[in-house]
Formats: C-alpha cells, structure tokens, sequence
C-alpha cells in the first residue's frame, strides 16, 4: 500500500490538532507502511484519537492476545481530556448536527459514534482537522475538505481516500439558522 497526497498536504496539517477517525486509524494499525508514510504528514502536528473512537477501534477485537498490541498501538497518540462537563458540550452539539443531518437529508447511516466526534471537534477554539474515509459523516454543508489522502492498493491498484475535513463555523451558523426557519 502506498500513501499518496497532495502537494500541499503537509502544509495543511503541520501544527494542527489532528483527530483520526476509526476507519483511518484501523489502516494505519493494519498497515505499516502507510502508517510510516501518514507519519510524515503528521509529524509537526498533534495526533489525536477521540475516546469514543478508541472505543469504537478496541470493540472489535476477536484474536486472541490482539486486545494488547491494539492497546499499545491507540496509546502511541494523544487522547484528549474527557470530563463531565466537557460532554455535555460535546452531546450538544451532536445533536445539533443530528439535526442538521435530519432536516437535510443526510442522517441515513451516520454513526453515533461520528456525530460524537464532530461535536468534541466543534468544541474546540482551535478548530482541529480530521483525517477519515467516511466523508459522508462530514458533509461540505458543515465542513470543509482540504486535502485528500489516497492509499492505493499496490497488488490490485484499487484505491481508498481519506478526507482531511475540518469545521466550518460560518457554514454551521448558516445551517442553524435554517433549521430555525422551520422549527
């Protein structure tokens, strides 16, 4: 597998907070040298995994003696502060986008787990990137594409992309306030 990028990639991350989605997590666990390879493009930046993404990766464990290695290849990035009160934020705006989703025709298939990761990503001052292969959990109304990672299957040439999104809080003000059109 090889890892292929835009030129500007490694702008566009160096020194931001990055979150790693499940699905791009669980690639780079599966794959070293893409995991070498994403390691280039992150180096000046924060890798960041969502306890619910941590979750969400460790759940699915069915080897025996895998439970271990998982666990020390999730402990090798940052794990944000997770506290009471810091939830309540982030259930709030999950929902909010829930609802977006709802009223735009675009919740079929978006995980809980997703919506959960937004809302800690909406949270923050900072506006962190995301690094994830379900782009539909992320939609253009709300977040911004920046870059796109390609990771090409070298034995069949197939190709899977993960999107580098990041929030847009002028388009999710826009998208609020429409849903207040309608409430």
């Amino acid at each position: 597998m090889e890892l292929l990028a835009g030129a500007n990639s490694y702008d566009i991350l160096k020194g931001n907070y990055v979150y790693l989605d499940n699905d791009f997590l669980n690639l780079l666990y599966k794959n070293a040298d893409v995991f070498t390879q994403s390691l280039e493009y992150l180096k000046s930046s924060e890798r960041i995994v969502d306890p619910f993404t941590k979750f969400e990766f460790l759940r699915g464990i069915y080897v025996p003696g895998e439970k271990k290695a998982m666990e020390n290849f999730i402990d090798f990035f940052t794990s944000p502060i997770n506290h009471n009160d810091l939830f309540l934020n982030i259930q709030k705006n999950a929902l909010a986008l829930s609802m977006i989703y709802c009223h735009n025709k675009m919740a079929k298939g978006v995980s809980t787990v997703d919506l959960l990761l937004a809302g800690r990503i909406m949270y923050h001052a900072s506006e962190p990137l995301l690094i994830t292969g379900n782009k539909k959990d992320f939609p253009s109304c709300i977040f911004d594409n920046l870059t796109v990672f390609n990771i090409e299957q070298i034995s069949d040439g197939s190709i899977q992309s993960f999107s580098v999104v990041k929030f847009n809080r002028e388009k999710f003000k826009t998208c609020i306030e429409n849903l207040d059109k309608v409430a």
